[in-house]
């Protein structure tokens, strides 16, 4: 009996070590490590750690406030990714552009690069990009506003992730346009018609008044198609298209002809700190600016300097202005693919667009983040109507940069005087009668 029971015991020893063994095999459950605090619609699921370590170079053409903000959200970046080191790199905006605009920009070998959202679709058609939808995961694609996502896709893909924008604005000189008017009179209230836009030099004059009509950015072709589309009261891209040009009432021909014959009255330097007191001053009734720093330059200014100034965002009201984004691109030769998307999607996240804005005031591209509880001051259209930043752009592709940047040497050649001005309005006519084919 003790034989028996000694036999049984052996056996079902013999069993459970047989039954255990593979479960004692079987690998731990991986788990995927948290998403970084604040959460964000293009955040990916899983992190490049745990993979070799990576070692990225990042190039931005952005502004030095906006690089520097960047440098600390970076920092922040390494130390939750420490297998994963960045290089930064800043070019500067200008320069790049002049570089892009006789075609000798060039990549720089850098995995990633923060390029203006115009830049894009041309970079993409050129192959040196990846396709970005892999770094948005479930409804991330619908946060970001159609004005920009129109913007970044080609052939079916999106191939950039938008950080920000920053539209233009103008700014009034309210004293000085009150200058202008007989009591009870309203023609030369903000926004103004092409009829007293067309006026308004010749009145600064009338009154004794030294103040340009228009300042205004020489080196954007932006910042023009802004202002043209200000007096034509018309989308921003309507000049680039052939059903724009149409149905404009040939509000782009007047344009284009009282910027020649008003040249003289045009400010285009630098919008320094010193220009904003001159502009309070009144140096001049109007002023094409970046949102961010016409509400930079008012926050600098006293009190009574600020009282002079008023800014119109009026424009936003219509279909389309250039969002005056900067998006994020991923090098089609870069080698570490997963840690640049998780870059990617960090640097684009909920708390840095807030961070940007409240830095730089640079605007977030999430609609979400336009509720009352972020503090957001500028209005946007609701997501459920019309105008900007719910609608695409008409002029969109890889051949708006180079239509942009033959727009814009043209425009820099009249404000710097290699253009004359009679040669002015025949070229400029001529340019963009050619946009009317839609190449």
């Amino acid at each position: 009996m003790a034989r028996r029971k000694s036999t049984v015991i052996l056996v079902l020893l013999t069993l459970a070590v047989l039954l255990l063994s593979p479960w004692a095999s079987t690998p731990a459950p991986t788990v995927k490590p948290a998403s970084p605090s604040g959460g964000t619609e293009a955040l990916p699921s899983a992190s490049p750690v745990g993979e070799e370590p990576a070692e990225l170079a990042v190039t931005a053409v952005v502004g030095m406030s906006e690089f520097e903000t960047l440098q600390a959200q970076n920092e922040a970046f390494r130390l939750r990714h420490p297998d994963v080191s960045v290089e930064l790199r800043r070019q500067d905006p200008t320069e790049a552009g002049r570089r892009w605009n006789v075609e000798e920009w060039s990549p720089d070998g850098a995995d990633i690069w923060l390029v203006p959202n115009e830049w894009v679709t041309a970079l993409a058609v050129a192959g040196e990009l990846l396709p970005a939808d892999e770094v948005f995961v479930g409804e991330a694609i619908s946060e970001p506003f159609d004005s920009l996502v129109s913007q970044l896709k080609w052939n079916g893909y999106v191939w950039a992730v938008p950080r920000d924008m920053d539209p233009y604005v103008v700014v009034w000189n309210t004293k000085v346009l009150s200058a202008l008017q007989a009591e009870g009179e309203t023609k030369f209230s903000p926004p103004l018609s092409p009829e007293a836009w067309r006026e308004l030099p010749g009145k600064l004059a009338e009154a004794g008044l030294n103040a340009g009509w228009l300042a205004i950015d020489g080196s954007d072709p932006l910042a023009l198609l802004a202002w043209i589309g200000t007096f034509a009261n018309r989308r921003e891209d309507a000049p680039l298209t052939s059903a724009g040009q149409a149905s404009d009432g040939g509000a782009l021909e007047q344009a284009l002809s009282l910027l020649a014959e008003a040249r003289s009255g045009i400010r285009s330097g630098p919008l320094t700190p010193a220009f904003w007191r001159s502009l309070a001053a009144g140096e001049a009734a109007a002023v094409v600016a970046r949102n961010s720093a016409a509400t930079r330059a008012l926050r600098t200014l006293s009190g009574s300097e600020a009282a002079a100034l008023a800014i119109d965002r009026s424009a936003w009201n219509r279909d389309f202005v250039w969002p005056g984004g900067v998006s994020i691109v991923l090098s089609a030769k870069t080698k570490h693919e997963e840690a640049a998307r998780v870059w990617a999607a960090e640097m684009t996240s909920r708390d840095n667009q807030l961070q940007n804005y409240r830095q730089t005031g640079r605007l977030p591209v999430s609609r979400s983040l336009y509720s009352e509880a972020y503090g957001i001051e500028e209005p946007l259209n609701d997501s459920g109507s019309g105008g900007f930043p719910n609608e695409p752009a008409i002029a969109s592709g890889p051949e708006v940069a180079s239509r942009l940047a033959e727009i814009g040497a043209l425009w820099s050649g009249l404000l710097d005087g290699s253009v004359a001005t009679e040669r002015w309005k025949p070229l400029a006519t001529e340019l963009f009668a050619d946009f009317k084919r839609d190449r």
